[in-house]
Order: structure tokens, then C-alpha cells, then sequence
């Protein structure tokens, strides 16, 4: 019961004369009154007599299920030398507050979870959205963060774009895994100017930048990075080839009459050839050929369909080999001897991506250094939160408030971005049209 008390209150038990609970409704009311003590004067420090009571109500939802307030009988004192009256310490809330100080932390600490958007905080704690807005503008202040030795850019679609652009750039710190910054355009104008305001001395310390395949991140990352090595994610490069294969294999099935066997293994059973299986499972009734057959059985009749279509898996396997196995040193002549290879073949769905290995080749070879617990360069941990800022976006319906957003996510995915209690209360509700003049 102690701990309970402690936890529910933030007070030690011994300092309450009287503690009752009492169901009302919806909601789960206390009854509290402390003891009395010897208090000095605030004004004059000289001793005090009590000086009867007054009732306070502390908003206190305990029970998530359940509204609830304290009703606190609050003693007042009176100086013995000055006259003048006050009342107890309150221990329940900040000054002027309603919302019990533990009321506040339970909201601070729903609001680092991205999956809940204000409105299901404020159900959740019995309040209103805009207490949950005002809280959290007030107690979350973020500043610049400082860059790490490893950053990744990216960039998210959204309205809440600015400055001729229509993407949102991600900024994260690769070491600590969390991230650094939102800012409300990737307009290359945009990033230039914002990064001439970071000393140099902390630019010069960035040595590792991963990116996607957009040429202005790579003419920003050179231009502030001096001592950066830049690698393209090799994710992007991977879809580059898997879509120009799928388009391929797309076309080829459109060219077979509809309802055939080619038709049908290129509809149903591409995924053989398109994602990793262990073909030799056990085999299964197929209602189509009317016998049993294991993924390889499948696997080879869609590679028996077209020798231009086995040719162009056979190069996406080989690329995806040099992916997964090849290291720094060797991966220059290594990629080398696949731009070749692909060149060879003269398939038409590949010439794009022969271009971008040709022009992307020394950022490419570069993903495969391992600066930090042996993992290769890459943009997954920016596309990790993406995905997670996306699905806030999606369930909060859409943001307009960029300034309130950018700190939400950084506070949520941030473990060193903290909140700062206090009784001062302020709104970054932004500023709409003025009114105009009334006419009746």
C-alpha cells in the first residue's frame, strides 16, 4: 500500500492525515488531507497558526478506463507577525495547473510512442487534445542536434513541404541510431543554406553520409562534407534491378494468351523468381498441372519459358550475390566484371540500370566499407523511420503544424531528446488569417 500511495500521489504516506477513494460514476475520486505542520511565514520566515481549509480538485485519472480527481483539502496558515495567509505546498500539481503532476508525465511519456496520435492521448488520460498540444509544446524544446560521425538523408513526402519542393528531408545520426533532424524541404538551395549555419569544425568531423540515388544530396554532401566518404543505400540500388526484372517478366506474360500455362506461372509463381525460397520443399497437389510439385519443379518450367527471361534472372542473381558477399577490396573489380557482364546481354529493361552502376559505381563500392559493428553503409535505419513516420502521418489523418510535428518525432525517436517540466504553459498553435471586420 505504501508503494501504491507513493506511486499514485508522488507523497509518503506518513504525510497524509486522511486517504479515501470513492467510485462516482465514471470516475475514481480521492479524498485527501495532509497533516498539519509547522510552516514559516514565505514573507517574513516567523511562525504560522493554522487557519482553517479550503478544497482543491486536482484532475487524476489513475485508471485508464476511469476519469478521476483529487479533492484536496488544502490547510491555510496565518503569520504570527505579518498577518499574512497562505496555504500548504501543493504536492500534487505545478501552480496553476489542474492536471496532477503525474497526470502530465503519463501524457509525456504516451507522447514518445509515434503509434498514438494527441487525440488517442488525450482519451487515454481524460483530457482535452489541445491540453495534450499545450502540454507537450510547453515541456518539449528541441534545438539543433549535433551531427554524428556517420548521417543518412532521406526524404518523406508530405504538404507540410516547403521552398519549391514537395518532400520533407529526413536527417539521422547512423551510430546512435535515432534521429537528427526534420527539416521542411530537401530543395538543394534549401539544405546548402541550412548546412552553411553548422560550423565548420562539426561538418569536418561527418565522415561517413549514406544516401539514396538523388544527384542534389550527393552535391550537398560534397560540397559541406570535406572529409566524408558517400555511399549510395544498397536497397535502392537492389529495387532499381528487381523492378526493371519485374517489368520485364510483367511484359513477357502480357505478350502469352491469358488463361495459359505461362500466363498462369508468370501470374501466380513469380515470386520464385523474385524472392529468396528453399525450393526443395515437400510436394504439393497443383490443381492446375493435375500432379504434385515442389517449388523447384515451378522454379525451373518458369525458367524454360523464355532464354531472355532466364538470362535476365540469372544477371539479378549475380548482382544480388555481389551484394550480399563482396567486400571493399574486391568489390571494384568485382562490379566491374557484372557492368560487363549485363552489357553483354543487351536486354533492353536493363540499360537504366547499367546506367546507374556506370554513374553511381565509386558511392556504390563505397556501401561496402563497415565503419560501425560490421555492418555495410546503408539507409535502413532512415528508411526504418520513415516507414514509422509515415504510419503516424496516415493515423493522425494528416499534419499541418510543421514546427509541432518536427519535435513529436524527434522526441520519439530520439532517446537523448528529453521533456522539461514546467508550471509555464505556452502554445505553438500557429497563426491563422486575421479576422476580418464584422458586419452584421
Amino acid at each position: 500500500m505504501k508503494d501504491f500511495i507513493i506511486s499514485v500521489f508522488n507523497i509518503p504516506p506518513n504525510n497524509i492525515e486522511s486517504l479515501h477513494s470513492i467510485k462516482e460514476g465514471n470516475a475514481l475520486n480521492f479524498y485527501i488531507t495532509l497533516k498539519k505542520k509547522y510552516i514559516e511565514c514565505p514573507k517574513c520566515g516567523a511562525s504560522s497558526i493554522f487557519y482553517g481549509s479550503r478544497k482543491r480538485i486536482i484532475k487524476h485519472p489513475v485508471l485508464s478506463n476511469l476519469d478521476g480527481h483529487i479533492f484536496w483539502l488544502a490547510q491555510r496558515y496565518q503569520c504570527t507577525q505579518c498577518n499574512s495567509i497562505f496555504t500548504e505546498p501543493n504536492p500534487f500539481s505545478f501552480k496553476g495547473h489542474s492536471l496532477s503532476i503525474a497526470t502530465e508525465t503519463a501524457i509525456m511519456l504516451d507522447l514518445k510512442n509515434s503509434n498514438l496520435t494527441y487525440k488517442d492521448i488525450a482519451a487515454r488520460n481524460h483530457v482535452s487534445s489541445s491540453t495534450v498540444q499545450t502540454l507537450f509544446d510547453s515541456w518539449v524544446n528541441v534545438s539543433r542536434l549535433h551531427l554524428s560521425e556517420s548521417i543518412g538523408i532521406d526524404e518523406i513526402h508530405s504538404d507540410m513541404a516547403k521552398y519549391g519542393s514537395s518532400y520533407l528531408c529526413i536527417i539521422v545520426d547512423n551510430v546512435k541510431r535515432s534521429l537528427l533532424e526534420i527539416l521542411p524541404s530537401r530543395a538543394k538551395h534549401y539544405l546548402n543554406n541550412y548546412f552553411d549555419k553548422i560550423p565548420q569544425k562539426e561538418k569536418d568531423s561527418v565522415l561517413y553520409v549514406t544516401i539514396d540515388m538523388w544527384e542534389p544530396y550527393l552535391d550537398v554532401a560534397k560540397r559541406n562534407f570535406k572529409n566524408a566518404i558517400v555511399a549510395i543505400d544498397p536497397f535502392h540500388v537492389i529495387k532499381h534491378l528487381t523492378d526493371a526484372f519485374s517489368d520485364m517478366r510483367i511484359n513477357i506474360m502480357n505478350q502469352t494468351v491469358y488463361g495459359s500455362d505461362t500466363y498462369y506461372l508468370l501470374k501466380t509463381w513469380h515470386k520464385l523468381l523474385e524472392s529468396d525460397f528453399e525450393l526443395d520443399n515437400e510436394p504439393k497437389y497443383n490443381n492446375r498441372f493435375k500432379r504434385k510439385l515442389n517449388y523447384r519443379d515451378l522454379y525451373e518450367m518458369l525458367l524454360d519459358i523464355d532464354d531472355n527471361l532466364t538470362c535476365a534472372y540469372h544477371l539479378k542473381e549475380l548482382y544480388r550475390q555481389f551484394n550480399k558477399e563482396a567486400t571493399y577490396e574486391n568489390a571494384s573489380m568485382w562490379l566491374d566484371q557484372i557492368i560487363d557482364c549485363f552489357t553483354k546481354a543487351e536486354i533492353p529493361f536493363y540499360l537504366e540500370f547499367i546506367n546507374i552502376l556506370t554513374k553511381w559505381k565509386p558511392y556504390i563500392i563505397n556501401s561496402f566499407k563497415r565503419p560501425h559493428d560490421d555492418k555495410k553503409l546503408s539507409n535502413a535505419l532512415s528508411e526504418n523511420i520513415n516507414s514509422q513516420i509515415r504510419a503516424h502521418l496516415a493515423i493522425s489523418r494528416g499534419v499541418s503544424n510543421f514546427s509541432r510535428f518536427r519535435k513529436r518525432m524527434l522526441f520519439s525517436f530520439n532517446s537523448h531528446v528529453f521533456y522539461s517540466s514546467t508550471r509555464h504553459l505556452k502554445s505553438d498553435k500557429r497563426k491563422g488569417k486575421p479576422r476580418g471586420k464584422y458586419k452584421k
